[in-house]
């Protein structure tokens, strides 16, 4: 997991090993869209 503040003062967290991303105007919200990202990139890769 990786997490940055961007040139427009967002906070970006990644996944890495997933390549799944996800901003916010806090940190922790940026890591909880990431959350919800992986879990869907998940669901759908489970179901195909």
């Amino acid at each position: 997991m990786e997490i940055y503040q961007n040139d427009a003062s967002e906070w970006v967290a990644t996944a890495v090993a997933y390549n799944v991303s996800a901003t916010g105007r806090t940190e922790k919200e940026a890591l909880a869209r990431v959350m919800e990202a992986l879990a869907q990139h998940f669901k759908t890769r489970a179901s195909t």
